[in-house]
C-alpha cells in the first residue's frame, strides 16, 4: 500500500503533480503551518507551541508538505528552521480562503461551523489561520532570544 508521501514522489503529468500538490494543502494543519512559515520560517518547536499538537504530528505534517517540494527545511545548530521553497503558494492560499469564503454556507453544513481555509476542526478549539495564538510558552531560538 502507497502512503501520502511515497504516492506524491512520481508525478505522471501536470495534472497529476497539480493533484498532488492539492493533496498536500488538502489539510488544516498544514495550511496553517504554512501560514506559520509566511514571514521567515519556523522551527519545529515554534510549530508545536503554537499549534498545540504533539511533535511527531508535526513532523508527519511536514514530510508530506516536504516531499510535495513546498517547504525545505535547513539546520541551524541542533535546530531545524522550516521555510516556503515558493512564495507564490501564499497566492493560491489567499485564493482558496477567498474562494472558500464565498461558497454557500449550505455547503459545509454537514461539517458544523468552518473558517475560509482552517476547517471545522481548528473552528470548534476558538483560532482559525486569522486567529492563531500560542498554546504553550515557546523556546525556540527566536522567541527565546537566542
Amino acid at each position: 500500500m502507497t502512503n501520502k508521501v511515497d504516492a506524491m514522489k512520481e508525478p505522471v503529468d501536470s495534472e497529476d503533480a497539480a493533484a498532488r500538490l492539492a493533496q498536500a494543502l488538502s489539510h488544516p494543519v498544514r495550511l496553517r503551518i504554512l501560514t506559520l512559515l509566511r514571514d521567515e520560517g519556523a522551527y519545529v518547536m515554534h510549530l508545536t507551541s503554537t499549534l498545540g499538537r504533539p511533535q511527531a504530528n508535526i513532523s508527519q505534517h511536514l514530510a508530506i508538505l516536504r516531499e510535495a517540494g513546498l517547504v525545505t527545511d535547513e539546520r541551524e545548530g541542533m535546530s531545524v528552521v522550516y521555510r516556503v521553497r515558493d512564495a507564490r503558494i501564499f497566492e493560491l492560499i489567499d485564493r482558496l480562503a477567498a474562494m472558500a469564503a464565498r461558497v454557500p454556507s449550505a455547503a459545509f453544513e454537514h461539517e458544523g461551523p468552518r473558517s475560509a481555509v482552517t476547517g471545522p476542526a481548528v473552528r470548534r478549539r476558538g483560532h482559525g489561520m486569522g486567529g492563531m495564538r500560542q498554546h504553550g510558552h515557546c523556546h525556540c531560538p527566536r522567541c527565546s532570544g537566542r
